[in-house]
């Protein structure tokens, strides 16, 4: 590790550039509660919501930095004590080949890391949340997710990631054939989650006949979008907060909705709320938001492959050798602050598309039930009504609530 080296120099500079960048878009988002609001806003966000919302988003800010603070300095920490080159050798005494001990060492830094947050989310959960009324999850169910999770991903991606790294270690066109399954396997995901998946965590029942599944069905058929089912989903047994999504491919789509949406709105609200989550897929905007992630993940792949050809690489972390699983750790490590910049364009499309899907449910239902929907979700979710631009540009997938209304109402 030496100050010639620009993979360190780079590797540096981005854990902590992107540390501290988020400790100042953090302040400034903060800041903005102190700011009046637009008199549009005035009148949704009483002075006492503003405070409430200010607490809880101070709450969550204290806990993420810290969360961030901790994972940062434990990271310098191994690094620089020579972690990484103990880990290497300690691995190396396994006597496995080259795929399975990178497998392994991925999936026990995979552990480590869910150990070290463990106890934020626990806080989070049953201390943050269950303080602002949103948490309704018992320690039971925490656990059960959180062990659901962990068996996935040595189902899912162990498989995966062993094929990766073959590709790495055998094949020229490693990175081609890597971005392929990549993308393959997410558009499997997409289909197969809601209907394998999802259920594991959530339980889907249909929704009861009666004016409001007439309605939503009425809506779909009106707008030319087949539906073959609208499920219920008991999201209150986890939190207060409300949701709703379609997911399916071709005639195969489904409506699911939480049931603490339906508890907290009415049927034109959900039909406007609906109507925008049609307008998503009538725009098209699944395979822009699916093409832009391959577009990323391509170039991910020509870049991995790039520093796994390295010793320079390898040195900047004072690794000796050429390991695969625990270079693809340390290309993580390297490539975060280029994802966050890549990911600016990523959100920047994504609030667009939802500008685009407010205007396509304006069209179809008018912008009064969006608009009310919208200040519903606001208020239920102490939505922070003014953040920093920063932030937003940094974070947001969807406008803040104000930018939303004045396109509703032009």
């Amino acid at each position: 590790m030496t100050l010639s080296n620009p993979w360190f120099i780079a590797a540096v500079v981005g854990v902590l550039g992107v540390f501290h960048l988020e400790i100042i878009a953090t302040f400034l988002n903060l800041a903005q509660f102190r700011h009046a609001l637009p008199q549009r806003l005035k009148d949704i966000f009483t002075d006492e919501t503003v405070q409430k919302a200010g607490e809880y988003a101070g709450a969550s800010a204290r806990l993420d930095l810290l969360r961030s603070a901790v994972s940062t300095a434990v990271l310098i920490a191994f690094w620089w004590m020579g972690g990484f080159a103990w880990l290497e050798r300690w691995s190396n005494t396994w006597g496995w080949g080259e795929v399975p001990r990178g497998v392994a060492v991925i999936g026990l830094l995979m552990l480590v890391q869910n150990v070290m947050s463990l106890p934020f989310d626990v806080y989070d959960t049953f201390k943050i949340e269950a303080e602002y009324g949103f948490n309704r999850t018992t320690p039971g169910t925490f656990i059960a997710d959180r062990l659901k999770g962990l068996a996935l991903t040595a189902l899912l991606g162990a498989p995966l990631l062993a094929l990766l790294l073959w590709f790495f270690q055998t094949q020229r066109l490693a990175a081609l054939y890597a971005w392929a399954t990549v993308a393959a396997f997410s558009i499997l995901m997409a289909w197969l989650a809601p209907r394998l998946l999802m259920p594991l965590f959530l339980k889907f029942k249909p929704l009861e006949n009666g004016p409001l599944r007439e309605a939503l069905l009425s809506l779909a058929t009106r707008l030319k979008f087949p539906v073959v089912d609208v499920s219920v989903v008991d999201g209150s047994r986890r939190s207060s907060k409300a949701n709703a999504f379609l997911s399916g491919f071709g005639k195969n789509k489904r409506i699911a909705l939480y049931d603490t949406l339906i508890e907290k709105h009415s049927t034109e609200e959900l039909e406007a709320i609906l109507a925008h989550e049609i307008g998503h897929h009538k725009c098209h905007h699944v395979p822009k938001q699916l093409g832009l992630g391959l577009l990323e993940s391509g170039l991910l792949f020509f870049l991995l492959h790039a520093a796994l050809q390295s010793d320079g690489f390898f040195a900047a972390f004072g690794v000796a050798g050429r390991p695969l699983g625990l270079g693809l750790v340390l290309f993580s490590i390297l490539y975060q602050p280029l994802s966050l910049l890549l990911g600016l364009a990523g959100s920047a499309s994504s609030r667009k598309h939802e500008f685009e899907a407010d205007a396509f449910a304006k069209q179809a239902c008018g912008s009064a039930p969006l608009m009310t929907g919208l200040k519903k979700l606001s208020l239920d979710h102490l939505t922070h009504p003014n953040p920093h631009p920063l932030t937003v540009w940094l974070h947001y997938s969807h406008p803040p609530i104000g930018q939303r209304l004045a396109a509703l109402e032009g």
